[in-house]
């Protein structure tokens, strides 16, 4: 038998004597002890609440199945048809309901009641099929009619087929309209059938006692008795329970929310709670003081709790809504939805949230009579066609009937049937058997893909063994992976380990690369050119030279060259001094620039002549690698003695700080040879033609420099006065470039406007922050020759720490994913008390490995905040807490979905903004989408839509409108501005603070 998400069958007696114990003290047991007056036989009756609201429903969505009741029994054995027929009339004359249609008069939907009803038992006979063939038919069969729509205006809202599949066996598919039906209904119904069928069978008349009241007169008291009593005694705990609460439960999923949802997606399953555990979860309830329901209850919010992160957690249950004597034999709808809303943290402990658990039932139990519908009426909370109001996901526990019924000639057995419907995104759906509790996952598919939910299942059953043996355990410790899971988050997805020179320094592997290929081109710049000899050379001069003026390993010099040259130059001649460079980008401001030198202790500066009238107030020597390569010279050109290995630093980098001052990166030599030297993410060889474009100063350079020039490949350097597309795509050309790494948002303009220029890459990388899925799907579509990959990674890690090569669009639906970890590096998805997070489920990303930097310089306490102790890896190794927020896909690939300090919500709900550009960017008339939060005038934060156009005519209305098409009300942004280009950061990533403010709607 299945239930329906709105159904429930019976409270349990512990507690149902805790609820009235409650009612006694709330003042309510007066309204509970009045009699429903029986107002006689009547052709038309007034709609309960819970009626109307179904009807409602039903004039928008009239083929909707999601509200058809259905459950299914198994015979084993004769069965009379004549028999069943006399007894399904009986019933049907025996409850009013059955017989009613419902009508529009007056203004007002009305029930119908027909004094009798004709009803037509449908048989289908699949004897002649074979056994096992007629068993599959049978079961399409019941989902079909499972789904079938009813006609509300015309009725029958009840069906029953009989389906024969053998001479002794066959089913039985009861299906009714949950506007006259719930899951205490199909009780009612089963046990009358079984008296009815066993006194029929033997001859006798009925046995059963007369109603004293039908549905119909508990439908016209209760419409008078929730407006006159109930909303006046309950509602006012609801509106002060439910203020500020959040609007939807964000729950992690596969697939982006539709804008408008389909009931008609859901799948089932099947959960099953061993008899051990079962016995001692009942056990641990009694001592608590709780009922299995609180316990089973506070176990779900702790794992959604972990699976969403959120804090104040509304979840819905059904309540049976008979706590009337007379409508206990009455078949009918009175099931109404609790809304419980409980604050957990993952400080608490089980106990603790428990006992919240408790305190919110019981006080939703003794406030059950205000129907959901009219409290999201009173509540009008912010509401949406993809998702329902106030609470998504549903928690049931019911206990079940008997799974086997003797009838004569026969045995009835309950079935489950997954008809493929749901209302809401997720539900728990137990039932506390003789044998124990079981039940199903029920959830939409639109949303899920079924692998989430089979982990999820296998993660509740995992907290609720926790529970017992750790129950002053925080809930955020509660364990949720299982031993095999673990080994393969933790471990078998960081199986990057490889040999790579560990011990040898940059200049050393440069020193051999010159040696394997002396008279190879090793840079190119406008109309000069280096091999690698003449290269080694100059930078052994300028080495000696440096060595006299006192740099050794990790002296910090100074680097203020625009791409040339004597830029290349100076990087290796620093190194094979033994000390490390400090990129001073002669575009920052002056203060800026002295903040650095100052910061980084710097006493040595290398510059151009007409950089130094900027650095002229450094308290340091100025070296000018173009105006005094005439002292530098004569230093010998043969290599210095080295005194330097990997553990020596490289370089510094200074990026931006939280406290509006720059940080510097300490970065040392072996993490640079990781990131070049036998690596398995891109192509490095000597065959490669390497475009430099990056600033110096902006770590994607270590890649493009080091990367072409310890694996003896071609460094085409493109000069800083570079201001089109155009000139871009000429050295593109001219060069014969190969391998290339653009921004984002360089990759997206040229992607746009000079694609052709790239067709002679057989490389591209491109990151820095989120891709675009369009472009993307664009270069694999036009480029298949071409790689593209996506590498992810902070200064903090030495410019990559994981890729993704795009090859099949379907893995990008709504991001471009970040991959994995690249060889020597391992990335771990955490919660905040660092245990890992399942597959699916959001957490920070942490990177360990050999690309970790020694440090923040002169900063401590930094360091000590960000670079933290790694649980996972050997005995002093570290593991860099990045702030980004990410999590795994399906096979540990790695999706970044934000920043931790950057989450943005609107109106209560959690948004992604990338999801928004991505469906944004999908349009044909935009180039370029970028979505942000910001403040209007009054501090509320709105959501603001920036496009660059590919072709003129769609209006900014239409672009919203176009998103109203496809994503929920609350994703589309309030105003979407055009601008010509988006503006970029000196390191060519979107500068979202030069965004322009809206001036109006648009």
């Amino acid at each position: 038998m299945t239930r329906k998400q709105k159904s429930n069958l019976k409270l349990s007696s512990k507690k149902q004597a805790l609820l009235d114990s409650l009612i006694r003290r709330e003042g309510l047991e007066s309204t509970g002890s009045q009699k429903i007056p029986a107002r006689g036989a009547r052709d038309r009756t007034a709609l309960s609440f819970a009626q109307k609201a179904l009807w409602f429903i039903n004039q928008l969505e009239p083929d909707n199945p999601v509200y058809n009741d259905y459950f299914s029994l198994r015979i084993k054995g004769r069965i009379n048809v004549a028999t069943l027929r006399q007894c399904i009339n009986q019933i049907i004359n025996r409850h009013d309901v059955l017989r009613a249609t419902f009508e529009f008069t007056g203004g007002e939907p009305v029930q119908v009641i027909a004094r009798s009803l004709n009803f037509k038992l449908q048989t289908v006979d699949l004897r002649r099929m074979s056994r096992s063939a007629a068993d599959v038919l049978a079961l399409e069969l019941a989902v079909e009619e499972a789904r079938k729509p009813f006609d509300l205006e015309h009725g029958p809202l009840l069906r029953l087929t009989l389906v024969r599949t053998a001479s002794d066996e066959g089913l039985l598919l009861f299906t009714i309209h949950h506007i006259v039906s719930d899951g205490w209904s199909h009780g009612v119904l089963i046990k009358e059938l079984t008296s009815l069928y066993t006194e029929y069978s033997d001859g006798a008349r009925s046995a059963l006692q007369e109603l004293s009241i039908q549905y119909g007169d508990f439908a016209e008291w209760n419409a008078e008795w929730v407006e006159e009593t109930a909303l006046k005694s309950q509602l006012p705990y609801w509106k002060e329970t439910l203020a500020n609460a959040p609007a939807m439960l964000d729950l992690p999923l596969d697939h982006p929310r539709p804008a408008v949802r389909r009931y008609s997606s859901g799948r089932r399953v099947a959960l099953e709670i061993p008899s051990r555990l079962n016995l001692s979860l009942a056990q641990y309830s009694r001592q608590k003081g709780t009922t299995i329901f609180m316990v089973l209850l506070a176990a779900f919010k702790a794992l959604l709790y972990r699976y969403t992160g959120q804090s104040d957690i509304l979840t819905g249950t059904p309540i049976a809504g008979r706590n009337r004597t007379e409508t206990e034999n009455l078949i009918g709808l009175f099931t109404n939805l609790l809304v419980l809303r409980t604050r957990v943290s993952g400080d608490l402990s089980f106990d603790e949230c428990l006992a919240l658990c408790k305190e919110t039932a019981l006080s939703a139990f003794a406030h059950q009579d205000v129907p959901l519908d009219l409290l999201v009426e009173e509540l009008n909370p912010e509401r949406g066609l993809g998702y329902n109001p106030v609470f998504q996901v549903l928690f049931v526990l019911q206990n079940a009937p008997p799974e086997e019924l003797v009838l004569p000639g026969m045995r009835l057995q309950r079935f489950d049937l997954d008809a493929g419907t749901t209302k809401f995104d997720l539900t728990l759906d137990l039932l506390d058997t003789e044998h124990g509790l079981k039940g199903a996952f029920e959830y939409n598919t639109e949303l899920f893909e079924p692998e989430t939910i089979e982990r999820m299942s296998c993660h509740y059953l995992n907290l609720l063994a926790g529970i017992l043996v750790q129950q002053q355990c925080r809930v955020i410790e509660l364990p949720l992976l299982s031993r095999q899971e673990w080994q393969e988050v933790v471990v078998g997805w960081n199986q990057t380990a490889a040999d790579y020179p560990h011990d040898r320094s940059v200049p050393e592997l440069f020193e051999q690369q010159v040696e394997l290929s002396p008279d190879s081109v090793a840079v190119v710049y406008e109309g000069s050119q280096l091999s690698y000899d003449e290269l080694n050379r100059r930078a052994n001069q300028l080495a000696h030279y440096l060595r006299e003026m006192g740099v050794g390993p990790d002296v910090k010099v100074g680097l203020c060259v625009e791409r040339s040259l004597e830029l290349i130059v100076g990087l290796i001649g620093v190194l094979k001094a033994g000390g490390a460079y400090l990129p001073l980008d002669a575009d920052y401001p002056r203060e800026r620039i002295a903040f650095i030198i100052e910061d980084a202790e710097c006493r040595i500066i290398l510059c151009k002549h007409h950089h130094v009238e900027k650095l002229i107030d450094a308290k340091t020597a100025l070296l000018r690698l173009d105006a005094d390569w005439e002292a530098i010279s004569p230093r010998s050109d043969a290599v210095p003695a080295s005194h330097v290995g990997g553990d020596n630093l490289a370089y510094v980098i200074y990026t931006s700080g939280s406290t509006g001052k720059p940080k510097g990166v300490a970065v040392e030599q072996r993490n640079i040879v990781k990131l070049v030297k036998n690596v398995d993410y891109v192509e490095l060889s000597a065959r490669e033609v390497f475009l430099q474009f990056a600033p110096v100063s902006f770590d994607a350079s270590t890649f493009e420099i080091w990367g072409c020039l310890l694996n003896g490949g071609r460094l085409v350097v493109c000069s800083s006065e570079f201001r089109s597309l155009e000139q871009l795509g000429e050295v593109l050309r001219e060069h014969q470039v190969t391998t290339a790494w653009f921004t984002a948002g360089l990759f997206q303009q040229v992607v746009d406007e000079r694609m052709a220029d790239l067709k002679g890459l057989s490389q591209i990388l491109a990151g820095g922050e989120a891709l675009s899925v369009p472009h993307v799907l664009k270069v694999l579509a036009e480029l298949p020759a071409c790689r593209l990959i996506n590498g992810y990674g902070p200064t903090e890690c030495t410019t990559f720490s994981s890729s993704f090569t795009a090859i099949q669009p379907d893995e990008m639906v709504s991001s471009v994913p970040i991959g994995h970890p690249i060889t020597n590096t391992s990335i771990y998805i955490l919660n905040e008390n660092l245990e890992p997070a399942p597959e699916g489920v959001r957490g920070e990303i942490y990177i360990a490995g050999v690309g970790l930097a020694r440090s923040y310089v002169n900063r401590g306490g930094e360091t000590a905040e960000k670079f933290i102790a790694n649980p996972f890896g050997e005995e002093g190794s570290r593991m860099y807490r990045t702030g980004d927020v990410g999590r795994y896909q399906r096979g540990g690939v790695i999706e970044y979905v934000g920043r931790v300090d950057d989450q943005v919500k609107i109106r209560g709900y959690r948004i992604e903004l990338g999801e928004i550009e991505s469906v944004l960017g999908e349009h044909r008339s935009v180039a370029q989408a970028s979505v942000v939060a910001r403040e209007d005038e009054i501090g509320e934060k709105r959501l603001v839509g920036y496009v660059v156009e590919r072709e003129k005519g769609a209006s900014c209305e239409e672009l919203r409108r176009y998103l109203e098409e496809r994503l929920p009300g609350y994703m589309v942004p309030w105003s979407i501005v055009k601008l010509e280009k988006m503006p970029l950061t000196a390191n060519g990533k979107l500068d979202r603070r030069a965004l322009p403010k809206p001036e109006a709607r648009g």
